[in-house]
């Protein structure tokens, strides 16, 4: 029974990876932003990140991706207490391409996330610290310009979702990058 479903599984991949000369890294910097909503208290920090992707192009308009993002520490002080949090994500997606001419096109990517958050708060009266791991929906959309068959310049926006949450506390992230993608 094994064989016959590992020979069905290599049968339905077989035109698939005929289409998979569309392969594809990249890496991105830009801003990520992190939105906290801790009690009442709602705080917005940005700062530097970047991530590494790979990927294929099964047809011109559809695809997938995997990718790693490390959206940095973001850390603002409130009333003398610190927080910071310092999230990372690993992220599947299906990717849809639209071509406007050679050189130019958007895209789209709907996915989930596994996001990893590490968490400080400090003050006079002590510090806690903390993790947690969160799975949560994956969007992104975006334009490429392709300078050559290999080389193509993308900007996009990314929404990792709530990447921690505790009760009605929660930290979101976003991301705005623009990166280079080298396609083989």
């Amino acid at each position: 029974m094994n064989k016959i479903v590992i020979a069905l599984i290599a049968a339905l991949a077989a035109p698939l990876a005929a289409h998979a000369e569309g392969a594809y890294v990249g890496g991105n910097i830009g801003r990520a932003e992190q939105k906290a909503d801790i009690a009442s208290y709602s705080v917005k920090e940005s700062t530097t990140a970047y991530k590494v992707y790979g990927g294929y192009n099964y047809t011109k308009n559809f695809g997938a991706e995997v990718g790693f993002a490390d959206l940095r520490e973001a850390e603002k002080t409130i009333n003398g207490a610190r927080i910071s949090s310092k999230p990372q994500s690993l992220y599947v997606a299906a990717t849809g391409t639209l071509p406007l001419d050679d050189q130019f096109a958007l895209f789209a990517k709907v996915g989930v996330a596994r996001n990893h958050v590490k968490m400080d708060v400090s003050s006079k009266f002590g510090s806690a610290n903390g993790s947690d791991n969160r799975t949560s929906p994956f969007i992104g959309v975006g334009a490429s310009y392709a300078l050559n068959k290999n080389i193509s310049f993308v900007a996009e926006y990314e929404n990792f979702g709530k990447v921690a949450k505790d009760g009605s506390s929660n930290i979101k992230a976003d991301f705005l990058s623009v990166g280079v993608r080298y396609a083989f």
